[in-house]
C-alpha cells in the first residue's frame, strides 16, 4: 500500500513538473530591462557553469584543489574550532557550486546589480538599508517556474510569504540576522533582493514602461561595443552616479570642514560618464579583457584634461628593449607641468608656498623649476630583465628611461644629484655612447648608471644593462623579435598611450625565488617562525604560484579616442 501511495505522489510531482514545462515559453527579456536607468553597477556572468568547470579543469584550478589547507592549519597548530569553521564554510561553498539547483538558477546567465544608494546614516539599520540596493537576476536554464517549484520542495524548512503586485507574485522568506529575501519570477527571469521596495522598482519597469538600464545611452553604447558571442563577463559602471554616491557617503563620515579636501581629491572623476568592461574566452589559448571609459571632455577638470587625453603616439623605445625582458612598460603621457598643477591643487598651496617649493628645488639641484619642467618629454617607462637572488640580497636588473627635451638641462640635473650624494662619478664609452656610473662596494650588479641614448635618459642599476640596451638597438634583436611577443601583439606596436609586456610564467619563477629568500631571512631571526613559513610556502604559496604559471605571457595597450579611453589586455595561457 505504501508503495502505491509513493508511486502516486511521484507521478503527481512529475505531472506538475511537466505542466510547468509545457507552459508557453517567455519571450527572452534582457536583465537590463528589469533595472532602472540610473543603476550604479551591473556585473553580468554568462555561462557561469561552464566558466566554473573550466576553472576547475585548468592548471590553476587543479593546483588550488591540491592545496590541503586543513593539513596546513593543523601543522601550524591552528585552534580546532577555527579549522572546523573553515571546513564547514568550504563544504557549504563547494556543495552550493556543485548543486544542480545552483547550476539551474545561475549556470546560464547571472547578473548582480547595485541600484542608487540612499544612505541617511551609518547605523546598522542604515547599512542594512544599503544592502537592499543589491539586486540579483538570473536566467534559469530550464523553465523558471519549474525551478521555483523544485526549489520550494528542496527548502521545505523555510516559511514563505506571498503577495501579488501588479500581476506578479513576490515571495519572501527570512534568513538569520533578521534578513528577508524577496524574489519574483518575471518574464522568465528570477529577480531577488533584500529589500521589498527594490524588487517593486524592478517590476514597475515591466508594467509601467519606465526608463530602464537598457535605454541608458551610455549602457547601450558600451554594450554594443563590448558584448559579443565570446563574452563571459560584462560589467557596466555609471561613474557619474557612483561619484555622487561616494560624495554622499563621505559627507556622513567626514567632518564638514574637511569635506572640501575629499571633494577635491575625487575631482579626477568629474567628466567620467561610464565604464564598461568585458572578458572573452573563445576556447583558444588567448584570453582577452577590454575596458572602455566614456568621457565628457567639457566636464573634465582642466587640470586633468591633458592627462586623460594625450594623443596616442609611436613608441620610440621598442627598439631598445632586450628580447630577454621579463617586464616592460612604456607610456607617453608624462606631463610634468600637469602633475605639478595637480599636486599644488590637492595640497591647497598658496602662491607663496608654491614659490618656496620652487626656490628649494632650484637650490638643491642648481636648475630652475621651469627648466626642470621643460627638460623632459612625454615618454617614459621601465625594463626588468631579471632578478638576481643568488647574492646577499635580491637585485632586480631594472632600467628606467625618460624622453629628453633638453639634454643640457638634464645632464646638469643629473650631475647636481650625483655631486650632492658625495659619490664619485665614473665614465665609460661604449659604441660612442658615454655611460656615467657610480662604483659601490656591492659588486658589478649594483653600479647605478645613466646615459643619454636615442633621445632618452636611461638610468639603470648597473652600466652593463645600459650596454645591453645599446647593443639591442644596434643588432635589432629586441623585444619585438622575442618568440613570446607575437602571441599578445594585438596592437602593441601601433600608436598607443601605454603598453605593457610580461613574461608572466618566468616572472612567477622569480617570485618563487624571492619567497625562498624571504624564508631564509626568517631563519636568521627565528627558527620556529621559519618552520611555520616553510609549511605555508610548500603547502599553499608554491602550489598557487605553480598554478598561476598557466598564464604564460601578458600584453596590454591603452589608447584614447574622441570621447573615450580603451584598454585591452591579452593573456597567452596553457590550459
Amino acid at each position: 500500500m505504501k508503495k502505491v501511495v509513493m508511486l502516486i505522489v511521484v507521478l503527481g510531482l512529475v505531472a506538475i513538473g511537466i505542466s510547468y514545462l509545457l507552459k508557453p515559453a517567455h519571450k527572452e527579456v534582457k536583465p537590463a530591462k528589469l533595472l532602472p536607468a540610473d543603476t550604479l553597477l551591473m556585473v553580468e556572468l554568462v555561462n557561469l557553469e561552464k566558466s566554473i568547470d573550466g576553472f576547475k579543469s585548468g592548471k590553476l584550478g587543479q593546483k588550488l584543489n591540491e592545496i590541503d589547507l586543513t593539513g596546513v592549519m593543523q601543522d601550524l597548530e591552528v585552534p580546532i574550532k577555527a579549522i572546523e569553521e573553515y571546513e564547514k564554510t568550504k563544504s557549504a561553498v563547494l556543495s552550493t557550486l556543485d548543486s544542480m539547483l545552483f547550476k539551474e538558477l545561475f549556470g546560464q546567465e547571472a547578473v548582480l546589480a547595485i541600484l542608487p544608494l540612499k544612505i541617511d546614516n551609518l547605523t546598522p539599520e542604515g547599512l542594512k538599508k544599503a544592502l537592499g540596493s543589491l539586486v540579483l537576476i538570473s536566467r534559469p536554464k530550464s523553465s523558471a517556474e519549474l525551478v521555483e517549484f523544485v526549489s520550494r520542495i528542496l527548502t521545505k524548512n523555510l516559511k514563505f510569504q506571498t503577495e501579488v503586485y501588479a500581476g506578479y507574485e513576490i515571495k519572501s522568506f527570512e534568513l538569520d540576522s533578521d534578513i528577508t529575501v524577496y524574489y519574483s519570477l518575471a518574464d522568465g527571469l528570477l529577480v531577488a533582493t533584500l529589500d521589498r521596495q527594490a524588487i517593486i522598482t524592478c517590476l514597475d519597469l515591466r508594467k509601467n514602461q519606465q526608463p530602464s538600464l537598457d535605454q541608458n545611452e551610455y549602457y547601450r553604447n558600451l554594450r554594443s561595443k563590448l558584448a559579443s558571442s565570446g563574452t563571459k563577463t560584462f560589467v557596466y559602471n555609471n561613474t557619474t552616479k557612483m561619484y555622487e554616491s561616494i560624495l554622499n557617503i563621505s559627507r556622513l563620515i567626514i567632518k564638514e570642514e574637511e569635506f572640501s579636501d575629499t571633494e577635491r581629491s575625487l575631482a579626477a572623476f568629474n567628466g567620467l560618464k561610464a565604464i564598461g568592461f568585458a572578458s572573452y574566452d573563445d576556447g583558444s589559448d588567448l584570453l582577452q579583457d577590454r575596458t572602455l571609459v566614456m568621457i565628457d571632455k567639457k566636464g573634465l577638470e582642466p587640470v586633468y584634461a591633458k592627462a586623460y587625453f594625450t594623443k596616442p603616439g609611436k613608441n620610440k623605445t621598442l627598439q631598445i628593449v632586450p628580447d630577454n625582458t621579463l617586464f616592460y612598460y612604456w607610456a607617453n603621457n608624462l606631463h610634468l607641468k600637469s602633475l605639478w598643477d595637480i599636486y599644488f591643487e590637492n595640497q591647497y598651496l598658496n602662491d607663496e608656498e608654491k614659490e618656496s617649493m620652487k626656490t628649494s628645488l632650484e637650490k638643491e639641484t642648481g636648475v630652475s623649476f621651469d627648466e626642470v619642467l621643460q627638460a623632459f618629454g612625454n615618454q617614459f617607462g621601465l625594463i626588468l630583465t631579471d632578478i638576481n637572488t643568488g647574492g646577499l640580497f635580491p637585485i632586480p636588473k631594472l632600467t628606467f628611461f625618460v624622453e629628453i627635451a633638453n639634454q643640457d638641462t638634464t645632464a646638469k640635473l643629473m650631475d647636481s644629484v650625483t655631486q650632492k650624494s658625495g659619490m664619485v662619478l665614473q665614465k665609460e664609452e661604449f659604441n660612442d655612447i658615454k655611460i656615467n656610473y657610480i662604483m659601490l662596494p656591492f659588486g658589478n650588479d649594483v653600479q647605478p648608471a645613466y646615459a643619454f641614448f636615442n633621445g632618452f635618459c636611461i638610468v639603470s642599476i648597473n652600466h652593463q644593462l645600459i650596454k645591453d640596451i645599446i647593443s639591442t638597438y644596434k643588432n635589432g634583436d629586441n623585444i619585438t623579435t622575442d618568440k613570446d611577443f607575437p602571441a599578445v601583439n594585438k596592437g602593441l606596436t601601433d600608436k598607443n598611450n601605454n603598453i605593457m609586456f610580461v613574461k608572466f610564467d618566468q616572472l612567477i619563477d622569480k617570485i618563487k625565488e624571492l619567497v625562498v629568500f624571504g624564508r631564509n631571512m626568517i631563519v636568521l631571526k627565528d627558527q620556529g617562525e621559519a618552520e611555520k613559513a616553510a609549511i605555508v610556502i610548500s603547502g599553499v604559496i608554491n602550489p598557487a604560484l605553480d598554478g598561476l604559471k598557466m598564464y604564460k605571457t601578458i600584453g596590454s595597450r591603452t589608447f584614447t579616442k574622441e570621447d573615450e579611453i580603451e584598454a585591452d589586455i591579452y593573456y597567452k595561457i596553457d590550459r
